[in-house]
């Protein structure tokens, strides 16, 4: 180095670190001294803050931008949360006794949970992956569904034969709306003004006109329908028979089951891809995933997963479809372009993930489960 470096690092305050005395010396030789030796330390000390600040900021979208599953842990009384840019848990968070259901409002960036022992619905905030509000919800709440707002909650009560619209603002019902036996999958419509019910027990499906709480259509379907999926436009409705092993597919314009798609031995719930060309079906007896084409009902693929698989959703950020697990304790990540596994994550105990469980930003939310 040459001597004037020297010379100006031997001028330098004492006190300071040996790093702090370069760039001391490092000023003086390019002429940037005499600025005080305070005012070297702030620059020195902003530029750090800055990238304090700036390093969160990039490395937050990576997570953010493609979303988060929650996966409902009946026999943990948890949720475990899955960050799907890296396919691990991230947080786990206590809920009710028994929870099964489980909703997403991207525009209030809020998750809702059902469990069905404590009678409750618990609201998650995803930011912060804490319970920020709980209420009642009947007596035994199962499927539920919430608008994109996170305004209105409604949640099937299973032995009460009835759904509850309910103000998640302050847990108020709204209105009990009375049905067929077990009502179980619930989910509404793009433009939130239907919610389709399955009733397990009467084998029917219930369509309810959310503006006047009124029962406007009841379709006939397999035996023991469970969960449903909803195709983008709102114009098909798949209804999962578990007895029956069966897809029920209801025109809901005209109010009519149009065609059955055979699965596997009991399937339980559904998922559509973003167009809602592909159908993917949790078979509970057989470990499987059939990948239903839905224009000609022709299972495309059966996929083995973990050991009596539940909820099933899609990620349209990253391809890939999300099974739970009741048995193995784990969600099976499968690449929807290959139908190949990618991974198993493990949850907690006893997952079910019954609804719609993956939170993408509202910008961005493609996902689908409905």
């Amino acid at each position: 180095m040459k001597p004037a470096f020297f010379t100006a690092l031997a001028e330098a305050p004492s006190g300071l670190t040996p790093f702090m005395r370069f760039l001391f010396a490092q000023g003086r030789v390019r002429g940037a001294c005499p600025e005080p030796v305070e005012g070297i330390v702030r620059r020195f000390l902003g530029r750090l803050l800055l990238a304090g600040a700036l390093l969160p900021a990039l490395a937050a979208p990576a997570s953010a931008a493609t979303g988060h599953a929650y996966i409902t842990n009946q026999g943990a009384n948890s949720v475990s949360v899955i960050d799907l840019a890296s396919n691990a848990v991230v947080a786990e968070i206590p809920v009710g006794s028994k929870p099964v259901g489980v909703a997403v409002a991207p525009g209030a960036n809020r998750v809702f949970v059902s469990s069905v022992d404590s009678s409750s619905i618990e609201v998650i905030d995803a930011a912060s992956h804490q319970v920020i509000g709980r209420f009642t919800a009947g007596a035994d709440p199962v499927g539920i569904a919430v608008t994109a707002d996170g305004a209105t909650l409604y949640a099937a009560d299973w032995f009460r034969d009835r759904v509850h619209a309910i103000d998640t603002a302050d847990g108020k019902v709204l209105r009990e709306i009375a049905l067929s036996k077990a009502p179980a999958g619930v989910v509404l419509s793009p433009d939130e003004k239907t919610l389709y019910v399955a009733n397990r027990d009467s084998n029917d499906v219930a369509f309810i006109d959310t503006a006047s709480g009124e029962v406007v259509g009841r379709i006939a379907v397999g035996t023991h329908p469970f969960g449903i999926a909803l195709s983008p436009d709102g114009g098909r409705l798949y209804v999962v028979n578990v007895w029956s092993n069966d897809i029920t597919v209801i025109d809901t314009a005209r109010r009519q089951a149009v065609a059955t798609f055979a699965a596997g031995s009991h399937p339980y719930c559904a998922a559509l891809n973003a167009d809602g060309s592909h159908l993917y079906v949790s078979n509970t007896v057989d470990d499987s995933l059939s990948v239903v084409d839905t224009a000609s009902g022709k299972t495309l693929a059966t996929i083995a997963v973990g050991g009596t698989p539940e909820g099933v959703a899609y990620s349209a950020a990253h391809n890939r479809v999300y099974v739970a697990s009741w048995l193995d304790n784990q969600v099976t990540v499968i690449d929807a372009a290959t139908h190949q596994v990618i991974t198993h994550i493990p949850t907690g105990r006893e997952s079910r993930a019954f609804g719609q469980f993956i939170l993408a930003p509202a910008k961005a939310s493609l996902e689908s489960g409905r």
